[in-house]
């Protein structure tokens, strides 16, 4: 009985309610009272009855004229806790300026970078999300395969197709049909331009695509011949302060049309993959356009399907409605494609604008969270580095009475409160540089950072992530010292953390190595690129485009003929003119600027008929003088000579298609292309017309006299004289068509802007990700030297010179460097390399480039290190061990 009644306890969690609940003066006397009627009820009751009326009584004392007042004692507990925490961090902060300035500045970069780089891939991942049923829109495009496999991929397809499936599938609610339409010269009054940005639509192009109407009745502003309509911006500049409503425009070339204003609509967003200042009604161009010829792929269909409808399971059913229509031999499909996808995942060509990258949006994400991971590493690096230096204080506040949640508490605010500061000051940075940003972005992502939600919402969010991120393993640490090893002088650093420091820093230099080179690899190519031998010459040469005739007369065209003929006479009579041509498609253009004949070919007598896209360009006899281009058989051909008119030149990569080296076996030879014959008359050698990320085309050169484009060939010496005998004539002969000169070397130019675009943001964020890496090394070199200084006083005393102490520190640097190229290093190669092949003409792989980004780590290192070892070691021992 006496056991049974010594080892019976109260219930702990009725002890805990009393001890929470009542007020703190009734606490002692409650649970005297209370234990000793436990006690009298053992002698009479089982332990465990005794137990249930504890517990009983426990909860009947829960009255309350006992109970603490609600909140009150807790709140003002914790209000005195949270003050006496921040007061403590802000004192440290305030006492260690050197190591919170590190800390605050890295993590400001780190995170300002962060956000600026998800910006711009918000930004580019927002293109065609603005509209009202964005996710129930789709582009309709062309696959051609050869022998089942895909061999061109192109966006655009024929008028019927759109009429077609709009019909016979029940998924689609409504199509549109548009195409880009040639630079129109317009007139209004005595204003006259040229529009680049028109775009023919039907009816129901803007209940597809609901821009903003400002002014017109939508429904009808598109559906009578000859109706424009036009964005606010462009309105705006060819009437001014004028209602442009009912005004008409007058096209003086290449179209002969008289254009009625019918509405104005907002300005097309600058995400969007389809751009345009000017639609006119596609019952304009019914005369010029052939809208029943399944054939005719020049149109972009564009599909509303209804909602949860599937565009896949339609691919199927598409093609089979043409192959109804038309007879296509199995060798054409259809693709119903995501308008929201396009832009950056469409590798289709004849795309209206250029196309963003999927690879360069994943890259930047990726140096993006490099940036930012390594701000955070460099806290967490100092912060547990900095721990010796701390631990008396923590042993001194256990001693005290603090338990670890308090001390985590604790440094988990100092966390925040640099986070803070860090994210205050990222904010500033990230407004102030907002313009130079969107400078190098070549785009207004966002005019103000500080009062655009997205982007303080993420500042928020990452500053709360970034508290724990960097804090929580440090608090962790600080926290769980040992008071008595502390104040005995026995306390040593754990071999974990500084196991977790050197894995961090080898983490930074990985990261910082692949950023180096993989910026070097990239620059390399791009300068390969504008620097190769295109195979012509593009240096001074500069076109302009003649006017198209408006007229099918047979006087009229003879009248217009001999009006160029006169014009290309009279620049001839320039001495600074050593080369004048003429041609269909400029050197420079996108890879789709040219015509393309997907159908069989043949060289008689040397191959077998095959079937492949052959791509197709108009000269006259000047063009090859003019661009520098080099026969290689047989002869040019003579557009003033009838017997010519079926000559044809091919380029090299048209002969070695069909496995054709020896190229005057070719001259002369019959081509049969589709259901026509050529005569092979000479070879040229092969050019790259386009980007070098694409090969040189299959390509065959026909004689016409009257082509549009004229390119002109100056010599140096008189290059600016030529230029404006050029202007005097043309304002002689077209004296109402603004005088613009295009230059051929601006158009490679333009060719690789999106490559060297890609190239600056890289570079910057790479430098300021490298420079936050530097920043943390600096801090903690500078944090080791001064923890080692008597060491280093003890070594000097016994003789050590500088440079053996300098080799000591930055040895255990140098080591994990070499850890982090064994980590980097592969990466470099596969993911560079990987993104080299999508180049048609490609660097090799630069291996010497990673062995100087090794040597960059190295030196930079080597300073960080050096300097503060340099530093400690010129101390004079005699300071550093006066109180040993």
């Amino acid at each position: 009985m006496n056991k049974h009644i010594n080892d019976a306890k109260p219930p702990g969690w009725a002890l805990k309610l009393i001890r929470t609940f009542l007020r703190h003066e009734y606490v002692e006397e409650v649970e005297g009272d209370m234990e000793e009627r436990f006690r009298d009820d053992l002698e009479i009751y089982s332990s465990r009855k005794a137990r249930l009326i504890f517990a009983w009584q426990t909860i009947r004392l829960m009255r309350s004229a006992l109970l603490k007042k609600p909140g009150r004692h807790i709140r003002l507990n914790q209000y005195g806790m949270f003050k006496n925490h921040l007061k403590i961090s802000t004192r440290y902060l305030a006492k260690n300026k050197r190591f919170t300035f590190i800390n605050v500045l890295g993590l400001a970069i780190g995170l300002a970078s962060f956000l600026l780089i998800n910006e711009y891939i918000r930004f580019e991942k927002s293109y065609d999300n603005f509209f009202t049923d964005a996710d129930q829109l789709y582009r309709v495009s062309y696959l051609r395969l050869d022998n089942g496999e895909i061999k061109v991929k192109d966006a655009y397809s024929s008028y019927s197709v759109g009429e077609a499936l709009n019909d016979e599938l029940p998924e689609v609610l409504r199509h549109t049909v548009t195409k880009g339409l040639r630079p129109t010269v317009l007139k209004y009054g005595q204003k006259t331009f040229t529009e680049n940005n028109a775009v023919s639509a039907d009816s129901n192009f803007l209940h597809l695509f609901d821009y903003k109407v400002l002014k017109g009745n939508p429904r009808t502003m598109l559906s009578g011949p000859a109706s424009v309509v036009l964005t606010e911006s462009r309105a705006s500049t060819i009437f001014g302060e004028e209602d442009p409503i009912g005004k008409v425009i007058d096209a003086i070339t290449p179209y002969n049309f008289s254009y009625q204003v019918t509405g104005v609509i907002e300005d097309i967003p600058v995400n969007t993959h389809y751009r345009f200042d000017m639609l006119v009604s596609d019952k304009t161009l019914k005369d010029e356009d052939d809208y029943q010829n399944w054939s005719y792929n020049n149109y972009m269909v564009y599909l509303k399907l209804k909602k949860g409808a599937v565009a896949g399971e339609l691919n199927g059913k598409a093609t089979a409605i043409i192959e109804k229509y038309k007879e296509y031999h199995g060798n054409v499909r259809l693709d119903i494609h995501p308008v929201k996808d396009i832009y950056l995942h469409s590798d289709f060509s004849y795309e209206p604008q250029p196309l963003g990258s999927k690879q360069s949006v994943d890259f930047l994400m990726i140096i993006s969270v490099f940036i930012l991971v390594i701000a955070w590493v460099n806290y967490i690096n100092l912060s547990t580095a900095r721990s010796v230096e701390r631990a008396r204080e923590v042993g001194m506040r256990k001693v005290l009475g603090a338990v670890r949640k308090q001390l985590v508490a604790q440094f988990l605010l100092e966390t925040l409160l640099v986070n803070f500061l860090g994210a205050l000051i990222a904010l500033s940075i990230a407004e102030l540089f907002l313009p130079s940003f969107n400078q190098l972005v070549e785009k207004q992502i966002i005019g103000h950072v500080w009062n655009h939600p997205p982007f303080l919402i993420r500042l928020t969010i990452f500053w709360l992530l970034g508290s724990i991120a960097s804090g929580f393993y440090p608090a962790l640490i600080l926290s769980g010292f040992h008071p008595i090893a502390i104040l005995k002088g026995k306390f040593k650093t754990s071999g974990s953390g500084a196991t977790l420091r050197k894995g961090l820093v080898i983490v930074q230099f990985a990261a910082s190595l692949i950023l180096i080179a993989t910026t070097f690899i990239i620059y390399q190519q791009v300068n390969y690129m504008q620097g190769r031998d295109l195979g012509i010459s593009i240096d001074k040469v500069i076109s302009v485009q003649v006017p198209a005739f408006n007229s099918n007369t047979d006087q009229a065209i003879d009248t217009y003929h001999k009006r160029i003929k006169s014009f290309k006479a009279s620049l001839n009579t320039h001495s600074a003119i050593i080369g004048l041509g003429a041609t269909s498609n400029l050197p420079g253009g996108i890879s789709d600027d040219i015509n393309v004949w997907n159908t069989t070919y043949q060289i008689a007598g040397h191959s077998e008929k095959q079937r492949g896209a052959t791509f197709v360009q108009m000269n006259d006899n000047g063009f090859l003088k003019a661009m520098d281009l080099q026969l290689r058989a047989g002869r040019n051909f003579n557009t003033e000579s009838a017997s010519d008119s079926n000559a044809v030149l091919v380029n090299e990569a048209f002969l070695k298609r069909s496995d054709i080296y020896d190229y005057t076996q070719a001259v002369n030879s019959k081509l049969l292309l589709g259901g026509n014959q050529f005569n092979i008359v000479g070879v040229v050698n092969d050019f790259n017309r386009t980007s070098l990320k694409q090969g040189i085309e299959p390509t065959m050169y026909l004689p016409r006299s009257h082509v549009r484009n004229l390119v002109i060939k100056l010599n140096d010496a008189n290059y600016l004289a030529g230029i404006e005998h050029l202007k005097q004539k043309w304002s002689s002969f077209f004296p109402d068509l603004p005088f613009e000169p295009v230059f051929i070397d601006d158009r490679f130019l333009a060719l690789y802007k999106q490559d060297r675009q890609f190239g600056n943001i890289f570079s910057v964020f790479s430098i300021l990700a490298i420079s936050i890496a530097i920043l943390g090394l600096y801090g903690l070199a500078s944090f080791y030297s001064m923890q080692r200084s008597k060491e280093v006083g003890v070594r000097k005393v016994l003789g050590a010179s500088k440079l053996q102490i300098s080799y000591l520190f930055c040895k255990n640097f140098f080591q994990l460097i070499g850890l982090s190229a064994i980590i980097g290093l592969p990466i470099v190669y596969f993911s560079m390399d990987r993104w080299l092949n999508n180049y048609a003409y490609r660097i090799d792989f630069p291996w010497w480039l990673l062995v100087i980004s090794l040597l960059i780590i190295l030196l930079f290192a080597f300073f960080a290190i050096g300097y503060q070892t340099q530093k400690v070691a010129s101390l004079d021992p005699a300071k550093t061990l006066k109180y040993e």
